[in-house]
């Protein structure tokens, strides 16, 4: 089971199916489920792929986010997830998703090779894809296949030889657009572009969702530290485990490379946080910033503002 085949599930059918087990409170048959969740009137005639349900249920499983009894053919949510019972929250379903994909036990041996079991595959595709920058052409099918191309493609060393081909066909590079989108580690383009899926990798909502659930609004913290505790939370950031593992060589470690850089001086604009520089501070972080790309912007400090919708 991998998470960017055709019989895994999208993210879109997984929360249809968290959100009913989160609303029911409690465990639920397996067929009840299945019938509520995709309806006969619902259900595709194509007998030749799996059932969005089964993936949902297969893939929600592997991530430890469902549970099945199967002596009772029942199935509930899991530990990790229960704090979504009784209540209908997007967002928190979406940072214990991402928390789940991310966790270090379901990546093992991340670099080793290109097994795709778990979600491995759809991380060593996000360590890659967060390593480009936010303002330079959003990425499609046909770019990626360019940028990593065997012969003269210009990413062809950025990550491990091991772990190619990261996209063996356009149907992986689509289910990777759900995934990188829904668990906040990229966006669809401003002004959309042709092409199959175009992203841009703009972290800016994962990042703020951890920003929030680390540190309350008010506080002041060293950018250096704050770069090192991100990293650690989304360890698909350039200079995280999982970035590393794949070969991705890091930034730095002060200096947060362009998709971070882009995402701390957005938050900056949106006065979500604040971004400071004191001369005389021990450690300053270093940011690409696209109005000034041959000196990085140094920051001292990043102060959590109070969180605004949208």
């Amino acid at each position: 089971m991998t998470l960017l085949n055709v019989d895994a599930a999208i993210p879109s059918h997984a929360w249809a199916l968290v959100r009913l087990l989160a609303y029911m409170g409690k465990s639920i048959a397996v067929d009840e489920a299945r019938a509520l969740v995709s309806p006969p009137c619902l259900r595709s005639e194509d007998t030749s792929t799996r059932p969005p349900f089964d993936c949902a249920l297969a893939s929600l499983t592997m991530l430890g986010l469902v549970q099945v009894d199967a002596d009772r053919q029942e199935l509930s949510l899991a530990d990790p997830i229960q704090v979504l019972a009784g209540i209908d929250d997007l967002e928190t379903y979406t940072r214990i998703l991402r928390r789940a994909v991310l966790r270090a036990d379901h990546n093992q041996d991340l670099g080793a090779g290109n097994l795709p079991t778990g979600p491995r595959d759809l991380t060593r595709a996000l360590a890659w894809f967060l390593a480009h920058d936010p303002m330079e052409q959003p990425i499609d099918w046909v770019a990626a296949q360019q940028l990593l191309d065997e012969k003269d493609g210009k990413d062809r060393r950025l990550v491990k030889e091991e772990v190619l081909p990261l996209f063996v066909n356009d149907t992986r590079w689509a289910r990777f657009a759900h995934w990188a989108s829904a668990l906040g580690l990229a966006a669809s383009p401003v002004i959309r572009t042709e092409g199959r899926s175009p992203l841009v990798p703009d972290c800016t909502l994962a990042v703020k969702q951890t920003v929030f659930e680390l540190w309350p609004a008010g506080q002041r913290i060293n950018a250096v530290e704050a770069l090192h505790v991100m990293r650690e939370h989304l360890p698909v950031l350039p200079g995280g485990a999982h970035s590393l593992a794949v070969g991705i060589p890091s930034p730095g470690d002060n200096a947060a490379g362009p998709s971070l850089s882009f995402t701390l001086l957005r938050g900056h604009d949106e006065k979500w946080l604040r971004l400071d520089h004191d001369d005389d501070a021990r450690k300053i972080l270093l940011l690409h910033d696209p109005e000034r790309p041959g000196s990085p912007r140094p920051v001292s400090d990043i102060t959590i503002l109070e969180p605004i919708d949208g």
